[in-house]
């Protein structure tokens, strides 16, 4: 039985014990495109929709449930539901969170369980759901599908503005496991440009590729991936750095490692040896605001038998103008092939232009229209016939509620 729903379920059997929040969001979205073989259908292309699944769809059903444990302690699930989903509903978040009270300048917070890192500028909506386009950059669209902290997270920050100061201070740290085959979809699928939240117990499905068929060179490897599974034991790591001032500037810097072993098998998935190095900005002036996120890493898995390095950022100005926002975001994404195996190349190169429109026509109800454009050089669509070069577009419209 999937882990996902088993979890939600208890948690609302156990509501009445305790005072629950509910929020959520629901997105009802109209898609255009002329994409080929989305990556959400087990393709190489970047959007998350195609010809073959354009039309109405389901873009977000979130569920998120908030409850009081104690003064200090709290509980926090987020559930969501996919039409693109086999089992349709699962647990995209879980954790609990302890904040004792301060007794200095530094206010300290841990919490343990299954959640995102403190990454994304972008996804800053109910359970890490987008707020000024339909999709989102090419780091957070793969953070949404294929990275998550399940372990347990300190977090200090010193306010200033209560000690009379303009500068704002934070540390985040984490130890976490289940992340060990991060970097497989990376590798073998790319990059991509989506809003796409991969479930805690989804199986993903990648590409059919000639490496890891019955006759090739890593042929052991299963077509069907769990992306948050153990594999070696080992705990991996993740720390960040945060700096505000005068609320208008915000900065930050973060490492990861998953620390996993690259030669480890189990069960048709190999680990991968996942790294990077992540900056942020935001910079608010007026109704303007500015964000920025730039990664830089590589993942690999056995001998360098697969891998890349990877680098991607994206710049985004925004500007509200009273009820209506509009957004654009230009995205720049690259993989250099890093492995010893000629026949399987995974190297590639892009760029996407994001044109959103949002009216928040009241606190419960939004409208949102997106233009999407993405240019992008992959070798490895040759190998099924396609033409390396692929440029994708699409137009979405949204209805969303809020609650």
């Amino acid at each position: 039985m999937k882990t996902g729903p088993l979890i939600l379920a208890l948690l609302l059997a156990a509501a009445p014990a305790w005072a629950v929040e509910l929020s959520g969001t629901l997105d009802m979205r109209t898609v255009l495109s002329d994409g080929r073989d989305s990556w959400s259908r087990a393709g190489l292309g970047k959007l998350r929709y195609d010809r073959h699944n354009q039309g109405l769809r389901v873009g977000q059903a979130v569920l998120r449930l908030d409850g009081e444990l104690s003064d200090t302690v709290s509980a926090t699930a987020i559930a969501s539901a996919d039409d693109q989903r086999s089992g349709v509903i699962d647990l995209n978040e879980a954790w609990l969170r302890w904040n004792p009270v301060p007794r200095g300048p530094w206010k300290a917070s841990v919490r343990a369980g299954a959640f995102f890192p403190h990454l994304s500028l972008e996804n800053d909506g109910v359970g890490w759901t987008p707020t000024r386009s339909a999709s989102t950059s090419a780091i957070n669209s793969w953070v949404g599908e294929e990275l998550r902290t399940v372990g347990i997270e300190l977090n200090l920050t010193r306010r200033g503005r209560p000690l009379g100061s303009e500068h704002d201070f934070g540390f985040t740290a984490a130890i976490h496991k289940a992340n060990d085959p991060t970097g497989t979809l990376l590798t073998w699928r790319g990059w991509s440009i989506s809003d796409r939240i991969t479930g805690l117990s989804e199986a993903l499905l990648l590409p059919e590729l000639p490496v890891y068929r019955p006759d090739g060179p890593i042929r052991r490897q299963s077509r069907t991936i769990h992306v948050f599974r153990e594999l070696d034991g080992r705990l991996g790591y993740q720390a960040a750095a945060h700096y505000g001032y005068r609320g208008w500037l915000e900065l930050s810097a973060m490492k990861y490692d998953n620390r996993a072993d690259p030669r480890v098998f189990h069960d048709g998935q190999y680990g991968w040896r996942t790294r990077f190095q992540h900056l942020a900005a935001k910079v608010r002036q007026g109704e303007w605001e500015w964000l920025f996120q730039g990664m830089r890493g590589d993942t690999y898995m056995g001998r360098r038998a697969a891998g890349v390095d990877m680098q991607a950022w994206y710049l985004m100005g925004s500007r509200r103008m009273g009820a209506h926002r509009v957004s654009l975001r230009y995205d720049h994404f690259s993989a250099v092939d890093n492995d010893v195996i000629p026949a399987d190349p995974n190297g590639e190169r892009g760029r996407a232009v994001a044109l959103a429109w949002t009216w928040q026509h009241s606190p419960a109800w939004s409208v949102l229209a997106e233009a999407l454009v993405v240019d992008s050089v992959r070798e490895a669509r040759a190998l099924g016939g396609a033409a390396s070069r692929q440029t994708e577009r699409s137009l979405t419209t949204a209805l969303r509620y809020h609650f």
